[in-house]
């Protein structure tokens, strides 16, 4: 295995401090019945049936290492020596780690567990004290971690490139202009790109689409361009708390003197990191909306008209963050029903109980043969369907099915909500900048 861990057995183990998990948290611990429910849901589970790696053994290991750093069981208490324990030793702690990273964080646990621990919070807790205590995160997830910290994205692309497709695009004519910069040109909405969007040039039809999306609609709009920084989202699900907290203290005092009435994302993770993650840093001054949620205010408020037929057979993946992390279920699936000529089947598993593409909390760095196995299981879910389209509202979702769609050679193609969006406004199936006369009228 890849993060195998191979270290001398007899080195006793630094304390994992227990100060990051709150009482409840600590009580969760104790308060799984293993039943085991949560086996037969989750994803990395089902590629790797090794017990450490369900949450219910997650659980229990964890807890047997609090038990022998702390309280009675202290191999130097009484109950300790009577019953032989022995001092936590690293090895221990490297495989706790390596296993607690073979984890997406999609949170499909916390939905199916009899006592509704909520364990993906209890998981970023975890694995928090165990980057202080140093033994996280995993050697080849490192490289996210540094890149965030160095780049201001996990890609290691430089800085100044952030805004370079708006200028690829705009010589390309596949966009009328370059979004204006939001920092000189005050607008109404923020459009937060986020760092898969800006570099990936395997999902730039999102940036694209959505950028042609609002200038068809005549949104006041503008970007931050290579003023952007990482949402921090990859920070706070590796467990690097404090980086995570420092970028989005910086980001938030950048958002609010914008001045802006809304803060709009394609990404789900930076959606969620926004929305939820930010509010226990500092408040915000700004409405915060998914691109799905947005492209349903413009439809119906007349702003965004789809007056063309898409005749397509789609089915829609929810991706975790929007999902079971945020609750938005419903505007995506409104989106498609919206559009003429779609033809909307739902996969057997969605909404709370949909199945994860595995390209998140950092799975797809530290394992990415499991995140293909679980990316090439969801598009089975979606063969099953008949639908030709996999359709879903992310650009990290976009990449991690895109994997699975590859690796299987499945006869279906991997498309973001807004493209669908686009065909319908414009009637064409390249993205290329609407002519001059098109669009809604203005206000």
């Amino acid at each position: 295995m890849e993060n195998e861990v191979k270290i001398d057995k007899g080195t006793k183990a630094r304390e994992i401090k227990i100060e990051n998990l709150s009482m409840r948290q600590l009580l969760e611990l104790d308060a799984c019945t293993r039943c085991g429910e949560c086996s037969n849901w989750c994803p990395a589970y089902e590629q790797d049936e090794r017990e450490p790696i369900n949450p219910r053994g997650r659980a229990h290991a964890f807890r047997s290492i609090i038990r022998r750093q702390y309280g009675l069981f202290r191999p130097e208490s009484f109950l300790g020596k009577l019953l032989g324990k022995q001092p936590v030793t690293e090895e221990e702690i490297k495989q706790i780690a390596a296993d607690l990273y073979e984890c997406s964080t999609c949170k499909q646990c916390h939905y199916v567990c009899p006592v509704s621990i909520d364990t993906v919070e209890l998981w970023e807790a975890i694995r928090r004290s165990i980057v202080e205590a140093g033994y996280g995160p995993l050697d080849s997830q490192k490289d996210l971690v540094t890149s965030v910290k160095s780049y201001d994205n996990p890609w290691r692309q430089p800085r100044s490139s952030r805004a370079r497709w708006t200028k690829v695009a705009k010589k390309k004519k596949r966009i009328k202009e370059e979004p204006k910069d939001i920092s000189k040109n005050k607008a109404e909405v923020l459009y937060f790109v986020g760092c898969t969007g800006s570099y990936d040039v395997n999902v730039e039809e999102v940036a694209l689409n959505t950028v042609n999306i609002f200038e068809y609609s005549h949104t006041d709009f503008g970007i931050l361009g290579n003023k952007e920084r990482c949402c921090g989202s990859v920070l706070q699900r590796m467990g690097d708390h404090e980086s995570f907290e420092k970028i989005a203290k910086e980001n938030i005092q950048q958002f609010n003197d914008l001045g802006i009435k809304t803060l709009v994302t394609s990404c789900a993770g930076c959606f969620k990191t926004i929305k939820e993650d930010y509010a226990k840093v500092g408040a915000v001054n700004f409405d915060i909306m998914h691109t799905a949620e947005y492209l349903v205010y413009l439809i119906k408020s007349g702003k965004l008209e789809l007056k063309h037929e898409v005749k397509m057979k789609v089915t829609y993946h929810d991706p975790c963050h929007l999902g079971r992390h945020s609750g938005v279920y419903d505007a995506p699936r409104e989106v498609l029903r919206l559009i003429p000529g779609i033809e909307f089947v739902e996969m057997e598993r969605s909404r709370e109980y949909s199945r994860c593409c595995g390209a998140g909390g950092g799975l797809k760095a530290g394992y990415p043969d499991i995140q293909n196995k679980i990316s090439q299981t969801r598009v089975s879910d979606a063969l099953a369907t008949g639908a030709s389209e996999l359709i879903s509202a992310c650009p990290f979702c976009y990449q991690g099915l895109k994997v699975g769609i590859q690796a299987a050679e499945a006869p279906i193609t991997m498309r973001d909500i807004t493209e669908l969006v686009y065909m319908s406004m414009s009637g064409k199936t390249e993205t290329e900048a609407p002519a001059a006369d098109e669009g809604a009228e203005g206000e």
